[in-house]
């Protein structure tokens, strides 16, 4: 099976590999990175959290020419390759790099903060409900008023003749990908044991609950799906 040590083996192979787990990765990015042009309310400071190795940072430094980025990420493999991603770039000296969680950046450096635009991409579906539901909770509370957040993870449909439908698209997709069986056979055992559906119901609940507008779905690619949510 594998384990999403994002500090070993996982980790040093993420850029391959997520793009396997995630159908349409680098359109999901492409299309984040349109909405964050959208944005209408003026962005003074940016929230990434859990960026792994900082796909979105390149386009955050140049449509938000004068905002602070900060970046939090638990892993120091990946905050790393973040720094290294972005270290010639303009820009660079205005980004602060948190090793933490989310929750334990806000009980520290970050308490009381709040962000004109946050992003959080493939986070969610590492923890199981309870933890998705409290994660969605801190992320609303630190999206400032006029603010957005986007969300990106992997969300099952309701239905399970749906869900069995795609789940045979998404398993032959990765064969055609040169994934052998056996491999596909111990990616899917990781549902529910390493990664857990975050359910689009809960996504819009918990997000309405803590004062924001219904989240819109920007993009779906078999299970993979970014949401909008934005804060009146």
């Amino acid at each position: 099976m594998p384990n999403l040590d994002f500090d070993g083996d996982y980790g040093r192979t993420y850029c391959t590999s997520i793009r396997d787990s995630v159908p349409g990765y680098d359109v999901l990015h492409e299309i984040a990175t349109a909405a964050v042009h959208c944005v209408a309310t003026p962005v003074r400071r940016v929230l990434v959290v859990g960026p792994g190795p900082g796909d979105e940072l390149l386009p955050l430094l140049s449509a938000f020419a004068e905002a602070e980025v900060v970046v939090v990420e638990p892993s120091g493999q990946m905050l790393e390759a973040c720094k290294h991603k972005i270290a010639s770039l303009p820009g660079v000296e205005r980004c602060r790099f948190l090793q933490a969680s989310l929750t334990e950046a806000r009980s520290g450096e970050l308490d009381g903060a709040h962000f004109d635009l946050v992003l959080c991409h493939n986070v969610l579906h590492l923890m199981a409900a309870a933890e998705q539901t409290a994660m969605l909770r801190e992320l609303a509370d630190v999206t400032t008023c006029g603010g957005t957040l986007l969300l990106s993870g992997y969300s099952e449909p309701e239905a399970p003749t749906d869900y069995q439908q795609m789940l045979a698209v998404a398993s032959q997709r990765l064969v055609d990908r040169g994934m052998s069986k056996d491999t596909v056979a111990a990616l899917l055992a990781t549902r529910n044991r390493l990664v857990f559906s975050v359910d689009d119901k809960r996504v819009r609940t918990v997000l309405t609950q803590e004062g924001l507008d219904t989240p819109v779905v920007l993009y779906q690619g078999l299970f993979a799906h970014l949401w909008l949510c934005q804060r009146p």
